[in-house]
């Protein structure tokens, strides 16, 4: 495809682009279209390059300052638009390597893309806006916990083991990087499908989805897990004031989410092998059963796998 090819469909996906934008920020019922606003931006960094993704991004954000505002436009272009970017980016690339095992090194990109995009555009809202983002979300789960502890006191439906409001505001407060954490990979798997469904559709691009039998996570998730917890460990003993007790919940609770879904990955890849060689229907059922069981059974297997790699899925040289 020629520069003037590639500028064509960079401006017609861009108008596709803005009109998503301005549906989302003027038509209430249509804000869940803000999942998939990273898309086109993210084909265009596909099909044309990242640097036309870049220009694209750029004049959508200049648009949507002359048409919404400069806070709504500033938050698309930081936390929609440039983690496409990355996303397409890495599919660009993944899609030149010839590898039968396809790696979802786009996930995990742009998994980081969108908690980096998080970050910068909190850390941007309150020094240019002075909005701080995280106290309105504080404001925000006090206000909605302490609405229905009242409603389960004047029903008299508290809880037996003394849990109060503030315990519970407490919690979810602690929860918050992981539930930002939860997000990231959530908008990222969306952006990755999507995209990938408009191109196979489209038949711009034949791009081989990984299959999600095949998960696994990259470098030693295990080795990871380990050093974070000594090293909060040691932050603890200096006594230094940071928040150590809420940083080990917050990496509990997120590598017990990434090592539930590598379990859950295993699962479906030995049941679908058994399933083939088992000699009835019943003994596939009670496999099926055992092998989602429970979650800390899952998270359990995914982190054996994670260190053994039972499924010898696992593609070493893009780790």
């Amino acid at each position: 495809m020629n520069n003037r090819a590639k500028l064509t469909q960079t401006a017609m996906i861009t108008v596709i682009a803005i009109g998503l934008c301005l549906a989302s920020a003027y038509i209430p019922f249509l804000g869940l279209l803000a999942l998939i606003l990273p898309v086109p931006y993210a084909i265009i960094s596909t099909t044309s390059g990242y640097k036309y993704a870049l220009i694209s991004a750029i004049s959508s954000f200049f648009i949507l300052v002359l048409t919404v505002d400069v806070v709504y436009a500033l938050n698309l272009l930081i936390m929609c638009m440039l983690p496409g970017i990355a996303v397409g980016y890495r599919i660009n690339q993944d899609s030149k390597v010839e590898d039968e095992n396809k790696s979802f090194t786009p996930i995990y990109f742009g998994t980081i893309a969108f908690i980096l995009s998080i970050i910068v555009f909190f850390a941007m809202s309150k020094l240019l806006f002075n909005i701080d983002l995280l106290a309105d979300i504080s404001k925000t789960i006090k206000a909605t916990v302490e609405a229905q502890f009242a409603v389960m006191e004047s029903t008299n439906m508290m809880p037996k083991e003394n849990i109060t409001a503030k315990d519970m505001i407490n919690m979810f407060q602690n929860m918050m990087p992981t539930v930002l954490f939860m997000y990231s990979i959530i908008a990222s798997l969306i952006t990755y499908y999507v995209e990938a469904f408009i191109l196979r559709r489209t038949k711009v691009l034949n791009y081989d989805l990984p299959k999600f039998s095949e998960f696994y996570l990259p470098g030693n998730a295990i080795v990871t897990s380990l050093i974070l917890y000594l090293l909060v460990m040691f932050l603890e003993m200096l006594n230094i004031g940071l928040y150590t007790d809420s940083i080990m919940l917050n990496i509990q609770l997120v590598f017990s989410i990434l090592f539930l879904i590598q379990g859950v990955s295993v699962s479906i890849y030995f049941i679908k092998r058994w399933k083939d060689k088992s000699p009835g229907k019943i003994v596939f059922a009670v496999i099926a059963v055992i092998l989602l069981s429970g979650s800390m059974i899952l998270s359990f297997v995914g982190m054996l796998d994670s260190a053994i790699d039972f499924r010898k899925v696992r593609n070493y040289k893009s780790t």
